[in-house]
């Protein structure tokens, strides 16, 4: 009796240290295998035309008020949807005036499909983007009634971060984060120096890297 009893224990004992290596394995192979081999990718692009750049665009449908829109596309190309994504403006250098401006850092861009009448404003800012799916992000406007250019944030509350560059020549350094994968950094050159006409402002994408 005595060793049917041990036999039993031991029986329990490898079942239980089986159950707990099947678990770690399960959690290995989950959060750190498949991830690993499985994410998500992106791909970014910018071009002088539509639907990046359009211009002759009334205003809050105001005649008087015509402007140009800028926005570049993201998407994935990976094999794993991209959880939670977001992008941030880090820092904005004046390439004229050798100048780097460092309190833009966590200026937040909005996302073009995500109008704000229809967005949480404290959960709009971050996206989820299936796999092969692609979503444009509005990166600035201008106008003949605005001085400089101006940088599109997601929502119109307060973030203590102006929003509106000098006319002039600039970087600006975006990061585009999410849960799943390391973050990129997209390198814009763009530059406006005349103020009476919207469509004098050039945009190029010049530098992607993952970080």
């Amino acid at each position: 009796m005595a060793d049917t009893i041990f036999v039993f224990g031991v029986a329990l004992e490898i079942w239980a240290l089986t159950i707990s290596i099947i678990a770690i394995l399960f959690t290995l192979l989950k959060d750190f295998i498949l991830p690993f081999f499985f994410k998500p990718k992106f791909i970014f692009e910018y071009h002088e035309d539509v639907p990046y750049r359009r211009e002759d665009i009334r205003i809050n449908n105001d005649r008087n008020r015509i402007g140009t829109f800028l926005r570049f596309k993201v998407k994935n190309i990976g094999n794993r949807p991209a959880n939670n994504c977001r992008c941030q403006l880090s820092r904005v250098e004046d390439i004229d005036n050798h100048r780097s401006y460092g309190d833009y850092q966590g200026f937040p861009l909005r996302w073009a499909s995500r109008p704000e009448s229809i967005i949480d404003q404290i959960k709009g800012e971050r996206l989820n983007i299936g796999i092969g799916e692609t979503e444009f992000i509005d990166l600035a406007f201008t106008g003949n009634d605005r001085i400089g250019i101006v940088l599109e944030k997601y929502h119109n509350v307060p973030i203590g971060i102006k929003e509106t560059i000098p006319p002039g020549n600039y970087y600006l350094y975006l990061i585009f984060s999410g849960d799943n994968f390391k973050p990129y950094e997209l390198k814009f050159h763009i530059n406006r120096y005349d103020n009476n006409d919207p469509e004098q402002i050039n945009v190029g994408l010049e530098e992607i890297k993952q970080l």
